[in-house]
């Protein structure tokens, strides 16, 4: 059976962006037309969408309003929504982002990007609801933001959020100012380009952690944020500056780690990885702990693409995790038994 066609609504009160979005939309993905926000807001509740093309400029409610009321709809506000405006004001752009659009689109529409941009958004959803179904990160971060600042000084304060263009946006995790997926695929190409060059070696390793959806469960979504925000503050201080770490989903990272001469001084800072994130975490009066289960696999050894380098780390992690985790696992396609 064929993958099911990710649904988009949008919502445009111009008939001539309709058509353009249609035009370019139509044979990939599933869509849903409103030329308002009330209808919008119908057809959304309606059936769900998996994106939201939104008009800010529309007769009636404007997008604005629109977006509130979906962020305000607990069956709704986790469905990322993404601006269409041509308003370019940095003002206009952060009240779109205070009131959770995940992304803008300005016109006049260049429909190569605007496509690119919604694959990455539902590549982006498509990871948090295989990590946490139901939940929606950047909205948990937001409402947390305050609180993260205060208590631990790790996060983005509010003025450097309001700060940032969306270039910085579209490269970086939001909740822990590492790289996210898309800077950090642009990273494993350039280093491994350069692997290739000076013959020296790259590790990808793919690690989640062991214990942390208790910690949400039991202490609520913004320890297990605080935990997130020390764990990879703690990495950053313990990695080298040409070391990459990325989030790319709830609990998962991926870590490059470039310039390796032997095989053992890649093992030896993983397990100086194992053993910072085994180091107790205080959130909430209460000491956390949590392991980490890593996937590890070595180029030139493994002379793979950029892809398949990324999925046999992941499935060494998964041989990590069934051989006990708290522990790192090197693909076996070159190390067998390891």
């Amino acid at each position: 059976m064929s993958e099911q066609r990710k649904k988009i609504l949008i919502i445009d009160d111009t008939p001539a962006n309709l058509r353009t979005f249609g035009a370019a939309l139509a044979s990939e993905f599933s869509l849903q037309i409103a030329t308002s926000g009330e209808e919008g807001l119908v057809l959304a509740a309606k059936s769900p969408p998996d994106l939201i093309l939104l008009d800010i400029m529309m007769s009636g409610i404007d997008g604005y309003e629109t977006c509130r009321r979906l962020k305000a709809d607990p069956e709704l506000h986790v469905i990322p929504v993404v601006f269409i405006t041509a308003m370019t004001e940095n003002d206009a752009e952060s009240a779109g982002l205070e009131l959770g659009a995940a992304d803008y689109i300005t016109k006049p529409l260049n429909i190569r990007i605007a496509r690119q941009r919604i694959r990455n958004l539902l590549e982006r959803e498509s990871l948090r609801k295989e990590v946490e179904a139901s939940r929606d990160e950047l909205q948990i971060y937001k409402k947390h933001l305050e609180e993260l600042v205060q208590a631990r000084t790790l996060a983005l304060s509010i003025a450097e959020v309001h700060a940032a263009d969306l270039e910085g946006l579209a490269y970086y995790d939001p909740l822990t100012g590492v790289p996210n997926r898309r800077l950090m695929v642009d990273r494993l190409s350039q280093s491994l380009a350069k692997s290739k060059r000076t013959a020296k070696q790259l590790a990808v390793c793919y690690f989640d952690l062991d214990g942390f959806k208790p910690v949400n469960d039991e202490l609520g979504h913004d320890a297990g944020d605080i935990l997130l925000c020390e764990m990879t503050a703690r990495l950053r201080n313990i990695l080298r500056e040409y070391d990459t770490l990325a989030r790319v989903g709830g609990d998962e990272f991926v870590l490059i780690l470039c310039n390796i001469e032997q095989e053992t001084e890649c093992f030896d800072i993983l397990e100086r990885v194992l053993a910072t994130i085994r180091m107790p975490f205080a959130i909430k009066n209460k000491t956390v702990a949590v392991s980490a289960s890593v996937g590890v696999t070595l180029h030139p050894q493994d002379e793979a693409s950029v892809g398949d380098l990324l999925r046999h780390a992941d499935q060494a992690m998964y041989e990590a995790k069934q051989t006990g985790k708290n522990r790192f696992a090197v693909y076996a396609g070159i190390h067998k038994g390891l």
